[in-house]
């Protein structure tokens, strides 16, 4: 089974993530990018599972 390292990352500062961003998961204001997605500090872990998800499912899918 492969496995895929993901980083978290976190914005250099605040500047970096925009004032109109919202967390993809609960809609409050972002705090962090989570991979190219907006999310608040106490959905990053979420935010990462359902991506990790969906990689699965279109794997899946293509039978890879």
């Amino acid at each position: 089974m492969k496995s895929k390292a993901v980083k978290i990352k976190q914005p250099a500062s605040d500047a970096d993530v925009k004032s109109s961003s919202v967390c993809i998961i609960c809609g409050r204001p972002a705090t962090r990018v989570v991979d190219g997605d907006a999310s608040c500090e106490e959905h990053a872990e979420l935010v990462y599972e359902d991506q990790l998800e969906k990689y699965t499912q279109q794997h899946s899918r293509d039978r890879d």
